[in-house]
């Protein structure tokens, strides 16, 4: 159908236009009829304007750009601060784990003028672990209601220096502060871990408990044969005069010279962990140190017979002991861990109150599309020996 005239226009001629209006351009025409096209039946609806191929009309304009920008600003100007205040509470948080004071949770409620303090020593002694107890113990000796300490041992042992550095530390308390320490043994508590328990002045046991390995190992690899198969060599220099300086050298063969040398350093290690057992048990030993000083692991039942440990119990028998020790009436116990710090809730580290023990950092090695995650202790071990006084449970 064609299309309908608009208003005020005349009617359609048969070619599609529209006829001006009546009196336009002169004398009035008559009305001509439309034509309408053979194939197009009749009483069709009108036909609708369509708009050319690619042609697409504008969006409609929307009102309150104003109001939207003012409220996109405020909202961004909001989550910035909002991330600000959070880094810096945890920050604060960070701060506060590692340089404040100890956490503290109380065992037993009783008098906080007669305070048994307890300090949980759990897992491999490193260095850090020595560190972690400094701070803990400096803390106790600021507190002057404490009148006894118990420490929580269960640690297959670890580093000598770290093992006596704790050792030491634990003699200084006793003789600074009067106070009597009383240790108490979990699982295990062998070399290392029955070094530091020679400082205090009575040892308890759990009737599952593995003590003793009295001794001092330097765990040493050696991959001189692995180099030589694949044609790989170690050049490394060292000063004519100085023959041991790369004695311990994973990559070069041991000579019997080289390992008379290091057997000498690890001698008068041991020699030192003798002493100190002697020193530490006196008259309770029941056999001489050269008998329980070879390197065994003891149950606690042999430790007792043997006079290495005072008594078989657990450990709020050892807080219970430690307060008769100190004339206490009414003990109240607490046990001081350390705070975690801020990378260790970063990390997740859920071990960070449990003892002063090394956490196992690990690193990852990806190969072939496998990753790989190395204890990072281990591969210092095999990069660098030392003398260790742990349990390897072998």
């Amino acid at each position: 159908m064609m299309p309908q005239p608009p208003p005020g226009q005349g009617p359609i001629d048969p070619r599609g236009a529209f006829s001006p209006p009546p009196g336009a351009g002169g004398a009035a025409r008559p009305p001509m009829q439309p034509t309408m096209p053979p194939n197009i039946p009749p009483n069709m609806p009108p036909m609708m304007m369509m708009p050319p191929p690619g042609y697409y009309p504008p969006p409609p304009k929307r009102g309150g750009g104003f109001a939207r920008g003012v409220l996109l600003t405020l909202a961004t100007s909001i989550f910035g601060i909002s991330i600000l205040l959070n880094f810096y509470l945890l920050t604060a948080v960070g701060l506060a784990g590692g340089a404040s004071s100890a956490a503290e949770t109380v065992l037993v409620n009783g008098d906080a003028g007669e305070t048994v303090a307890v300090i949980p020593l759990k897992g491999v002694i490193t260095g850090e672990s020595a560190e972690r107890f400094e701070k803990l113990m400096r803390e106790i000796e600021e507190n002057g209601s404490i009148k006894a300490l118990v420490l929580e041992i269960d640690t297959p042992g670890g580093e000598v220096t770290a093992s006596d550095e704790i050792y030491r530390r634990v003699l200084k308390y006793k003789t600074d502060k009067g106070v009597k320490v009383v240790a108490t043994m979990g699982s295990m508590a062998t070399s290392g871990g029955y070094y530091i328990a020679c400082a205090t002045d009575y040892v308890y046991a759990q009737p599952t408990t593995l003590t003793g390995n009295i001794g001092v190992v330097m765990q040493r690899f050696n991959f001189s044969g692995l180099m030589e198969k694949w044609g790989v060599a170690d050049t490394t220099i060292t000063p004519e005069k100085s023959k041991y300086k790369y004695a311990e050298s994973p990559f070069r063969p041991e000579s019997p010279e080289t390992a008379v040398y290091l057997r000498g350093l690890i001698d008068d290690t041991y020699g030192r962990f003798k002493d100190i057992v002697a020193k530490g048990r006196g008259t309770n030993l029941k056999a001489t140190i050269d008998q329980v000083a070879d390197g065994r692991v003891y149950t606690a039942n042999d430790a007792l017979k043997l006079g290495l440990i005072d008594e078989i119990g657990y450990a709020d028998e050892a807080y219970t002991k430690a307060a008769a020790m100190a004339g206490l009436n009414k003990q109240h116990v607490v046990r001081y861990h350390r705070q975690p710090s801020l990378l260790d809730l970063l990390a997740g580290d859920t071990s960070a109150n449990a003892g002063l023990g090394d956490r196992g950092a690990t690193s990852s090695i990806n190969g072939g599309g496998v990753n790989v995650k190395i204890d990072r202790s281990i591969l210092d071990e095999i990069t660098t020996p030392r003398l260790m006084s742990i349990y390897r449970g072998e």
